[in-house]
């Protein structure tokens, strides 16, 4: 059986994706550029976002939904993105939502997934972010594949590759465990270039600017 993953795209403002952090307005330094590291899906997306520092901190809703079972699963695909950047995206459990920048919870209604971010638009820089993770059908490979791919949107992916054998491509084959592939990866490594190529970032100058919401929902066909 397949199962489609469609995007929707919710968009108050839309910074212009040119090079590392995608909001970067004309002129401003950048670390690298989407050939810096290739290939990857970089000039696809409608924008590439980062996290300021690593480790983010996660939370999970301990609503009636939630299982340690499903956290565990949870945290398996979380673990591919911390494991294929050799721990450069890492990640930090914590017992408080006020504490969390990424809050993840489940939906037993659905199998798709959505997440739900907060960035700047002028650096492209990452406030805070939502994941839900369905788990209709209690399918553990699925569950963790949803999981780590809503977890790629989480730390800066906005919008899907074409490549059918990417974590990132917007279907899967359920039962078939996602992976991340070369092209997941340097999509990753270009939205965080200054850890892999030991350039520093240039911090965006402090402003009254407005952080702006996105959401990218990834579902399926019955």
């Amino acid at each position: 059986m397949r199962v489609w993953l469609t995007i929707g795209v919710v968009i108050a403002l839309v910074g212009a994706l040119t090079g590392c952090g995608g909001g970067a307005q004309s002129g401003e330094q950048r670390v690298c550029s989407a050939e810096t590291f290739t290939p990857n899906y970089v000039p696809l997306l409608e924008r590439l976002l980062y996290w300021e520092r690593f480790p983010v901190t996660v939370y999970f809703e301990r609503d009636a939904n939630y299982s340690d079972y499903y956290r565990t699963l949870a945290l398996q695909g979380f673990d591919q993105w911390v494991e294929a950047t050799g721990y450069v995206v890492r990640y930090r459990q914590v017992d408080s939502p006020d504490a969390a920048q990424i809050r993840v919870v489940f939906k037993p209604d659905t199998r798709n997934g959505l997440t739900t971010y907060t960035y700047y638009p002028s650096s492209g820089r990452l406030v805070s972010a939502k994941v839900e993770i369905g788990v209709r059908g209690n399918n553990p490979i699925d569950i963790r594949s949803v999981a780590a791919h809503e977890f790629g949107h989480a730390i800066g992916i906005g919008g899907h590759s074409q490549n059918p054998d990417d974590m990132m491509y917007p279907n899967f084959v359920t039962n078939v465990p996602l992976q991340i592939t070369p092209n997941d990866l340097n999509t990753v490594k270009t939205a965080y270039c200054n850890y892999f190529i030991g350039r520093t970032r240039v911090a965006p100058p402090p402003n009254d600017e407005t952080p702006v919401e996105a959401t990218i929902i990834c579902g399926h066909d019955h």
